[in-house]
């Protein structure tokens, strides 16, 4: 009787550690289950401040605050505006007035109202109900709150002023935004197309002279009140730099700077380029129309070489889709004998193999001479 209560004991101490092993198998099973399905819902993304932000595998809803051209950005990494279901009120304005809203239409769906009086209004973006948002990396007050109402919020730098070329600041975002996305395809048709008309240009501009350079100012905003410029460490500093131009802001101005008319006399440039920024056109200064600002003793103005920077798909001025083109359509303006190609044709070629749209004549119109209405906010 006791051998027999023996065997039985041991059979059921058998049992019940198989079973308990089973358990704990089934148990590490469901755990796996479990952490592959958040792997596929649910990635890490490492932000420009260097932050990890848990992001959606799959976005549909995502909005845009004061990083004002990244709209473009999305679309040039994934053919699609859709998604884009709220963007800052200047983006929007940029928006409604570039060839993009006609590209794609869905860019115009989006909502403004969660901007108010400059700043994030979280109840307003709530209502919007965004998977994503995407913000200016020096805006720490609105990518805290964001984060702290449960929305992954990821931070962009608005330019890599260490950047030797101004394409960087535009490849770091689409780089990223594929990681987000899972679009790598046009990121690297981008990346590579930037390389290639950067290299054809500097075929050309190495062999220059600083003598043969001409002496350019980045008119960022103006009005009758006010004159803003564009200095080193800003975009417009690099573009001059890529396209064979010498910034007669660089050694007195950082990023942007207000200045005089003063300064202007004594900088006297020999080209001046105004941004989409300004609702200011060519002729108010070739025509002086500026009350209380004397623009007409100034070199530029007097070889009527004052130029309004186009609008794409966004302004050409920051980083955005077009920035082959927007150093294609600088350096002709820089040397006009260098760079003898029609800038018509090179938009509509590159409309077509880039982004696979036909511009037409009006369009090209609309890009190369955008209205002031475009500034405005």
């Amino acid at each position: 009787m006791k051998k027999y209560s023996f065997l039985t004991t041991l059979a059921l101490t058998i049992m019940l550690v198989a079973c308990n092993n089973e358990n704990e198998a089934a148990e590490d099973t469901n755990e796996q289950q479990v952490e592959v399905e958040m792997t596929q819902e649910q990635k890490l993304v490492v932000d420009q401040l260097g932050r990890e932000v848990t992001v959606p595998n799959s976005i549909e809803r995502v909005v845009m605050g004061g990083i004002l051209p990244y709209f473009s950005t999305w679309y040039v990494a994934t053919n699609s505006t859709k998604e884009i279901v709220g963007m800052h009120p200047n983006s929007y304005n940029a928006a409604k007035h570039s060839i993009l809203a006609k590209m794609s239409p869905d860019v115009l769906q989006a909502e403004t109202s969660f901007i108010q009086n400059g700043e994030v209004n979280v109840e307003e973006l709530l209502k919007v109900d965004p998977q994503l948002y995407v913000e200016i990396a020096t805006d720490e007050k609105s990518i805290n709150k964001i984060t702290e109402a449960g929305i992954p919020v990821v931070a962009l730098k608005a330019i890599d002023a260490a950047a030797a070329e101004p394409l960087a600041t535009f490849n770091s975002w689409l780089e990223l935004t594929s990681q987000i996305t899972g679009t790598a395809e046009r990121a690297e048709r981008f990346l590579d197309e930037g390389k290639k008309v950067q290299a054809q240009l500097d075929e050309k501009l190495n062999k220059l002279e600083e003598k043969d350079k001409p002496r350019a100012l980045m008119l960022f905003r103006h009005d009758e009140k006010s004159i803003t410029v564009g200095g080193k460490n800003f975009f417009g500093n690099q573009w001059l730099n890529a396209t064979g131009a010498i910034d007669v802001a660089e050694n007195d101005v950082q990023g942007q700077k207000e200045v005089n008319m003063e300064q202007i006399y004594s900088w006297n440039p020999d080209i001046i380029f105004i941004t989409n920024f300004t609702e200011t056109q060519p002729t108010d200064l070739l025509e002086n129309k500026i009350d209380g600002q004397d623009w007409s003793t100034v070199k530029a103005v007097q070889e009527g070489k004052v130029y309004k920077i186009p609008l794409g798909i966004y302004r050409w001025f920051p980083p955005s889709g077009d920035a082959p083109l927007m150093l294609k359509w600088l350096a002709q303006k820089n040397h006009p004998t260098l760079f003898d190609y029609k800038i018509e044709e090179e938009i509509q070629s590159y409309y077509k193999d880039f982004y696979g749209f036909d511009v037409t004549d009006e369009d090209i119109y609309t890009i190369l001479n955008p209205s002031s209405d475009a500034a405005k906010y």
